[in-house]
This record gives structure tokens, C-alpha cells and sequence, in this order.
């Protein structure tokens, strides 16, 4: 009788885990063991609209997204350093596909191309390599618009207006300094040195203009030298006139890119020069209404022409991560209405996907694109025709741009340094020509 009781009670024990085992695979609502995916952002690209998002990861689906947001003077290299460790995490964000070089994407990146998500994109030939793959899901379907985004109360209390010609876009920073009361004129922020290299990048080929394509072509194949374009040297020393000037913050060295958009909104500086997403930032984190933003394109050679971007935000999944599968599930996850337009409802722009809502976009921005975009008054700024060499970008070519503003070097001292540095990198990778 005790055998039997034992064999009765093993055998119902074994009925109730096989009951257990059966609801859990059949509609049980026991939840799936929470996971954590790893991620790492620059904080430029951080805004307060993704804890929401992290917390309806977890409720709704048990996973963590941890998110380290680092310094953007910092990612560059943390990024650099990880990967070649083999130590990294399990999402990074670059811009796609100019920055597929910089990370050697087609080597160290997991293939996306047959990603769920992938059919749904708005732009899908914007985001592809050289091999015709997908290394990023984007968030956007494009990206920047170069502008002077500008405090309208201050101009109005100046009776400033838009300038037509370069010489006009200074006179409106000397009447800023002279009768502002102390506002600054235009806002550097170089302790983040992507925002520097934005007056360059964007400058150089509207002064260029028609010979821009031209222009990239031969410096890509060593038929010319970067020492001979002399509107590469003109927009240095443009962007140099603005510091030799005094229109520009003191402390630029020092400042972030935050430091910025609060200047902007407290009313302590006039100008921004940068993307349409400082808009969407000086609205929802800084509580700036809309309308009290402007912008106007910078008429570099007097031309009326907005640089734009070739490139959006990626998210990528290097093949060394340790939650291939997890991350995957994010990147899909978050491609979905139920996140994107949240999303942008507090940064409204043009999405990636063709069934997410991009929100109410500011008149600012929505007067650029109408002008500009639609009006096909728009040139690609150079780091796009450029990516090839994008891996030397940050140290090389921009940060010099910060010691040029900082007076350590001349506009001629960072073109030859640059050709210098250019000049082994594509020796280095054997592109024709060189």
C-alpha cells in the first residue's frame, strides 16, 4: 500500500507539471522570463520620450532595454574600443549608412536585410552598403536640414529679418552683439565636435555649388588634393571670422550641445546652427513654443541652397553581441506604431516607416522643407559623398576644427593635416588612385 501511494502521488505530480506545462503553451498568462538587451547612445541622440518607451518594454513584453547614454565626445571611441575588444553591446546607434565605414559594418554588424521590419521602411535604398545589405532600422526616413534656428522674440525685438546674402548674415550677428544686451549671437557648442564640423560640412558644398559631385569624385580617386579646393579653405576661415568677430560664446570649447538649445530658450543666445532635430528638442525638453522658432539657411557664397543630410539615425546589432535575438526583437518592437508614434508626437519629423504617424511638424522646419525640399533647392552636405573616409572624421578633421576656433591652428594647418592623414588612410585601404 505505501508503494502504491507513492507510485499515485508521483503519477498526479507528474499529471499536474504536464497540466502546468500544456496552459503555459496554450494561452496561459504566465509571463516570459524578463530579458535584458544592452545598449549603448551617444547623449546627443537621447531624448526623455524613450524611458517611456523602456517602460513599456518591460511591462508589455518583460524586456529591459538598458540604455547607457554616453557623452557624444566619448562614443566615437567607446564604440572603436568595444568593438575591436569584442566586448560590446547588444544595440549602438550610428548614422546609416554614412557611418556603415566607420564601424566596417559589412564585418562587425548583423545582416538586417530580412528583418520583419524591413518591408515597412519608407526609404529602404537609403539605408542599404555597398553589398546591397541593411545594417541599420532607422528611425527617420531622412535627415538634416542645415539652419540658422533662431529665437524669433529676439529678432523681432532687434527688427531682424532672414538674410539673402552672406554679408547680410553678419550684419544680423553685429547687430546682435552691439544691441542685445549681452545675448550672444551665435552658439558653438565644441565640446561636442559633430556639432562643430556642421558649418563645414554643410558650407562647403553650397559654395561649391554645381561642382560639388564633381568636386568629390576626384578628391575620392587622388585626381585632387583637399590643398586644392580653395572653398574648402574659404568656409575655414569663415567659420574662424565668426570667433576673431566675438560673435560666438566664450566658453565654446567647453560647451555641449545642451548648453546650447538652453541658451536658445532661456533667451542668452540668438542662433543655433545645426539640424531640424534641435527643434523638436527645444520644445519638448526645453518647453519653447513652436512659433517662437525660426530658421533660415546660411547663404554660404550668397547662394540660397539648404545642405542636407544622406543619412539617418541606425540602430545596429554587432555580430560579437551577446543578445543577437533580443535585440532583434527590440529593433522590431520599436519600429511599430505603438512606439514610433509616441515617438514622434514629441519629435515630430518625416518616419521611417510607412504605417507610423510623424506628428505635427514645427512651422519652422515645415517652412524649410516646403522651400527648400519641395522646391529642390537642396545640395547633400559632404559627409555623405565622403563616408568612405568617415573613420577618420572625428579625430582628424573635426576636432582640428575645434583647435582652429580655439586658436591653436590655422585653416591651412588643418587642410594639410587633413590631406596628410586622408591621403595614408586611402593608400592604406588601396582605393584606386592613390
Amino acid at each position: 500500500m505505501k508503494n502504491a501511494l507513492q507510485v499515485t502521488t508521483s503519477l498526479l505530480l507528474i499529471v499536474l507539471f504536464l497540466f502546468a506545462c500544456g496552459r503555459s503553451g496554450n494561452g496561459d498568462t504566465t509571463a516570459p522570463a524578463i530579458q535584458t538587451v544592452k545598449m549603448h547612445m551617444s547623449q546627443g541622440k537621447y531624448y526623455d520620450i524613450y524611458k517611456k518607451l523602456q517602460d513599456k518594454l518591460k511591462a508589455e513584453e518583460n524586456i529591459i532595454l538598458d540604455i547607457q547614454i554616453v557623452p557624444d565626445d566619448q562614443y566615437y571611441n567607446l564604440i572603436q574600443t568595444q568593438i575591436a575588444a569584442s566586448d560590446v553591446p547588444d544595440i549602438i546607434t550610428e548614422n546609416a549608412p554614412t557611418q556603415y565605414e566607420e564601424v566596417d559594418a559589412m564585418k562587425n554588424m548583423v545582416d538586417l536585410s530580412n528583418e520583419p521590419w524591413v518591408r515597412r521602411l519608407s526609404n529602404p535604398e537609403l539605408l542599404k552598403a555597398t553589398d546591397g545589405k541593411i545594417y541599420a532600422r532607422p528611425i527617420s526616413s531622412s535627415s538634416f536640414y542645415a539652419a540658422a534656428y533662431y529665437n524669433k522674440k529676439i529678432f523681432a525685438d532687434l527688427g531682424l529679418s532672414d538674410p539673402t546674402t552672406y554679408a547680410g548674415f553678419l550684419e544680423i550677428l553685429e547687430t546682435i552683439k552691439t544691441k542685445g544686451n549681452g545675448i550672444t549671437p551665435i552658439y558653438m557648442s565644441n565640446k561636442d565636435t559633430w556639432t562643430t564640423q556642421v558649418f563645414m560640412t554643410a558650407g562647403l558644398p553650397v559654395l561649391l555649388g554645381d561642382k560639388a559631385q564633381e568636386t568629390w569624385d576626384k578628391l575620392l580617386t587622388n585626381q585632387l588634393k583637399w590643398t586644392e579646393v580653395p572653398e574648402f579653405e574659404t568656409v575655414l576661415n569663415l567659420y574662424l571670422d565668426l570667433y576673431e568677430k566675438g560673435y560666438v560664446n566664450q566658453d565654446h570649447t567647453a560647451a555641449t550641445f545642451n548648453d546650447a538649445k538652453a541658451a536658445l530658450a532661456e533667451g542668452r543666445t540668438a542662433i543655433i546652427y545645426n539640424g531640424e532635430w534641435t527643434v523638436g528638442d527645444l520644445v519638448t525638453k526645453y518647453n519653447m513654443d513652436p512659433d517662437d522658432i525660426g530658421a533660415f539657411v546660411i547663404p554660404f557664397g550668397d547662394r540660397d541652397l539648404m545642405a542636407t543630410g544622406s543619412f539617418v539615425e541606425g540602430w545596429l546589432i554587432p555580430k560579437d553581441a551577446k543578445n543577437i535575438d533580443g535585440a532583434k526583437k527590440v529593433l522590431d518592437l520599436l519600429s511599430q506604431p505603438a512606439y514610433m508614434n509616441p515617438y514622434f508626437a514629441e519629435h515630430p519629423g518625416s518616419p521611417g516607416f510607412i504605417d507610423v504617424n510623424g506628428g505635427e511638424v514645427a512651422p519652422a522646419v515645415k517652412a524649410l522643407e516646403q522651400k527648400y525640399i519641395k522646391g529642390n533647392k537642396y545640395i547633400p552636405e559632404m559627409n555623405g559623398p565622403m563616408s568612405y573616409a568617415s573613420i577618420l572624421f572625428n579625430e582628424n578633421l573635426w576636432r582640428p576644427y575645434v583647435n582652429m576656433a580655439a586658436g591653436e591652428k590655422t585653416p591651412e594647418q588643418v587642410i594639410e593635416s587633413w590631406q596628410k592623414k586622408y591621403t595614408e588612410y586611402m593608400k592604406h585601404k588601396k582605393q584606386p588612385g592613390f
